[in-house]
């Protein structure tokens, strides 16, 4: 298996909320196809997307949602950029956004990642279409003249050959001990992307959680530590990223606070307990496969919250790694926070992820902690299968089969 290959088909740089990247995306495409007087934009995406673009902050500006999202990337997107299209968006451009007809509509029969922009102008119509993967462009059209067809996209076809079912705990902990630490150059982009998010995030946007930590800490009531370090790195790139500032994160599976959750805890424990760079970085490694691993089973979009099931599950490995665990300890570790935070839902995309992701960031080392003590949850309690890779399909079927009804309710609630 070549996780060097999949570590760097799933990690990408993204410009805010990658499902309010895919719609601008989407709809910049289509106004490239045709030009022209903006008339009406409608967008069509699956319920999951809309659930988590529905509250996000638009990149560089103070709007929020799906529907300003479409609106700028017709106005100024720059598809060619990908899911940072909205880099550069001016303030005329956000005023003209908001004066254009755009009409939102779930897909029902699509679960999976689905949106397509139709733009009407004075020039006529263009549609483009993203399946499957955020920046996935597989139709484009200009009055009715199909432009581009492809039922899957190269980078699509590549990633569904990868056997997750014969994958291991023990080969992602294997590979991240022994690759040669050249292989991880995208890691070394990972982290320093993320780390200069949480760097302009301190300075106290979205719910500003670090700087609330340190407040109390002022006051004597709370105390620095390895958990107090890790959730200030983490919280504040999440809040930067969640608020709209114009920074890109480091996305792992299409998720930016996947990124986030899976790389900056780790890095924060490595350097504090002052690990070489190397070690850090093979840790991180073995976050991210955790984190693909586990959200190959649970979904892109899941009715669970991936940001701390995912990305947390992978900063609870790479700890373990980290703290000089083996492949028992990791495991543990894994079916420790599957124990702990399966119920977590995920209401979309907004500045109450860094909530989740404070309390991702906690259980992630009290999971590392538990594991390194020799505390294990027996296997085949609850949704703990007889082997963390059991636990992990398990939340597949979870997410997939027992939370269907939660997400539509969570969708009707959103279009009260």
């Amino acid at each position: 298996m070549d996780f060097t290959q999949l570590l760097k088909s799933e990690i990408s740089p993204a410009l805010g909320v990658t499902e309010v990247g895919a719609i601008a995306l989407a709809t910049a495409r289509a106004y490239s196809l045709v030009g022209g007087e903006i008339l009406h934009i409608e967008v069509q995406m699956n319920g999951g997307l809309y659930k988590n673009s529905f509250s996000c902050g638009i990149p560089g500006t103070k709007e929020l949602g799906c529907k300003m999202a479409a609106a700028l990337g017709a106005i100024g997107g720059k598809w060619e950029l990908g899911l940072e299209c909205l880099k550069g968006i001016t303030q005329e451009q956000v005023e003209k956004a908001k004066q254009l007809p755009v009409e939102i509509i779930i897909a029902q029969d699509k679960e999976a990642i689905y949106v397509q922009g139709e733009i009407t102008t004075t020039r006529g119509v263009g549609i483009a279409r993203i399946e499957g993967i955020h920046d996935n462009i597989t139709y484009a059209a200009k009055n009715d003249e199909i432009l581009f067809q492809t039922k899957k996209g190269m980078e699509m076809e590549k990633r569904e050959v990868v056997p997750f079912d014969s994958i291991t705990i023990e080969d992602m902990v294997e590979y991240a001990a022994s690759v040669s630490i050249q292989e991880l150059d995208i890691i070394e982009e990972m982290i320093e992307m993320n780390c200069k998010l949480s760097q302009v995030g301190a300075v106290g946007v979205g719910l500003a959680i670090s700087s609330t930590l340190d407040a109390f800490r002022e006051k004597g009531v709370l105390g620095i530590d390895m958990i107090y370090d890790a959730q200030r790195l983490t919280c504040s790139a999440m809040d930067a990223r969640l608020s709209g500032l114009p920074n890109p994160a480091m996305s792992i599976v299409g998720s930016g606070s996947h990124g986030i959750l899976c790389s900056l805890p780790v890095v924060s424990y490595g350097r504090g307990i002052k690990a070489s760079e190397e070690w850090v970085l093979r840790a991180v490694a073995l976050s991210g496969l955790v984190t693909i691993y586990s959200k190959h089973y649970t979904g892109r979009l899941s009715p669970l919250c991936g940001c701390v099931l995912g990305g947390g599950s992978g900063a609870a490995a790479g700890l373990v790694f980290l703290m000089g665990g083996g492949v028992k300890e990791v495991s543990n570790a894994i079916n420790h926070m599957a124990a702990n935070l399966t119920g977590m839902i995920c209401d979309g995309g907004s500045i109450g992820c860094s909530l989740k992701a404070s309390a991702g960031v906690y259980s992630a080392f009290l999971s590392a902690m538990l594991a390194m003590n020799h505390t294990a949850i027996p296997n085949n309690f609850g949704i703990i299968g007889s082997s963390a890779e059991d636990t992990v399909k398990n939340l597949g079927r979870i997410s997939a089969e027992g939370m269907f009804a939660m997400d539509r309710t969570i969708i009707d609630i959103m279009q009260r």
